[in-house]
């Protein structure tokens, strides 16, 4: 359901746990990812870092505090 509500697909959700950028707030028994409004929150940003035309690693680096958002925008 969050997948299609943020315009994505569920591969992609999981893709972004793989990654470490969006990692699920809780795995049910039947293996469906649940989030809390703090990763919806974390998933708005990483989409908007995408759009806006950072790649997966620089926006690793914004989401760790390790580059300012600025900066990576800038480059």
């Amino acid at each position: 359901e969050l997948a299609k509500s943020a315009g994505t697909t569920s591969r992609t959700l999981r893709h972004y746990g793989d990654l470490g950028l969006l990692e699920p707030s809780r795995i049910g028994a039947n293996g469906y990812r649940f989030y809390n409004e703090n990763a919806l929150v974390r998933l708005q940003r990483i989409l908007l870092l995408r759009e806006l035309g950072l790649g997966l690693p620089a926006i690793a680096e914004v989401l760790t505090g390790e580059r300012d958002t600025a900066a990576a925008l800038r480059t």
